[in-house]
């Protein structure tokens, strides 16, 4: 019987765990996939412990999910494929490493959520800009204002990786709006710009999924 593909995916800022999940399932039909939404992403004990258990022949991360491999990438099986999907080394415009947003709106974004933990209006925004769209009754399984907090300051904060990023395979869409792939390709030379693609997960995952060769 042929052995089943087993997949560890890392999930975005704000995502709903399960519909994540499914992007991945439904680029990789058959596979047996896991989601990863750490609380604490810059955490590196957490991050042995949900790698310890999550074995798997590729590991994809998406979006803030790529930052988090990459910077616990020596806790990786060296024989497993790895790919980086809208990969992000650092979120902010001013530190030119490929993103997009101001950092004063980052931290402003920050300030939102502590504020009032019950609104959601911020993160409906980052939909919207990101091109993000799932049923409105999955917004209860986002994961808690704390956590998508931890994220955005680990966004802010996580040291750039600098060496060992080769072994990573790595696609971004040519649109992003959060995301500058020519300047990604400073630090990730193998990364491939995907035409008329932005950052919502679908389109990257099937174009991976018809990338790869497994």
């Amino acid at each position: 019987m042929e052995k089943k593909l087993t997949i560890t995916a890392v999930s975005g800022w704000a995502l709903p765990p399960k519909w994540f999940g499914e992007q991945v399932e439904k680029s990789f039909p058959g596979a047996t996939v896991k989601v990863i939404c750490p609380a604490l992403p810059g955490d590196v004990l957490e991050a042995k412990d949900l790698l310890k258990c999550s074995k798997a022949d590729l590991y994809i991360g998406y979006s803030l999910g790529s930052l988090w491999l990459m910077t616990h990438r020596e806790h990786l099986p060296k024989d497993s494929l790895k790919a980086l999907v809208a990969p992000i080394l650092v979120f902010s415009l001013e530190r030119n490493r490929g993103g997009k947003t101001p950092e004063t709106q980052l931290k402003y974004l920050v300030k939102q959520l502590g504020r009032n933990p019950d609104d959601f209006s911020p993160i409906l925004k980052f939909y919207a800009d990101a091109e993000i769209h799932f049923p409105g009754r999955l917004l209860a399984e986002v994961p808690r204002m704390e956590i998508l907090i931890q994220g955005l300051e680990f966004l802010q904060k996580a040291p750039v990786p600098e060496t060992g990023l080769e072994t990573f395979v790595g696609l971004v869409g040519e649109k992003d709006p959060l995301l500058d792939g020519l300047q990604l390709q400073r630090y990730l030379p193998q990364l491939e710009i995907v035409r008329e693609t932005g950052h919502a997960p679908e389109p990257l995952l099937n174009h991976l999924a018809g990338t790869l060769t497994l």
